[in-house]
């Protein structure tokens, strides 16, 4: 039987510990699932800030999104959060420019929705 139980900081070690061995890792993980008591898995649920954004392709200059990019930051900063994750489209003019702004490359991956039924 599969159950579901919150991470703590007693269990947070042995689960890092797990993924690290499966060469795997879940960021900021809030969720553990196990089978028969053993840990098979983790998930991150609503922990980590994530930015969706948008900048009119026509109308903001470079400059323009990297004043808006700080002023994220600054709201971010001001609620004692100094990380977050951003989703950029391969088909954006920000993406080739991503990493010289600053921002850290985490994985070649597709990121997926689901509706819940």
């Amino acid at each position: 039987m599969i159950t579901i139980e919150h991470v703590t900081h007693q269990s947070l070690p042995n689960l890092s510990e797990r993924m690290l061995a499966d060469d795997h890792n879940v960021v900021m993980p809030t969720h553990i699932f196990r089978k028969d008591g053993d840990i098979i898995g983790s998930a991150s649920v609503g922990a980590a800030p994530l930015v969706w954004w948008w900048m009119d392709s026509k109308r903001a200059k470079a400059l323009d999104s990297v004043r808006a990019i700080k002023k994220l930051e600054d709201e971010y900063a001001a609620n004692g959060i100094h990380r977050a994750f951003i989703m950029c489209d391969k088909g954006s003019n920000f993406f080739p420019n991503m990493e010289r702004l600053g921002n850290k490359k985490m994985w070649e991956g597709v990121m997926y929705y689901r509706d819940f039924k």
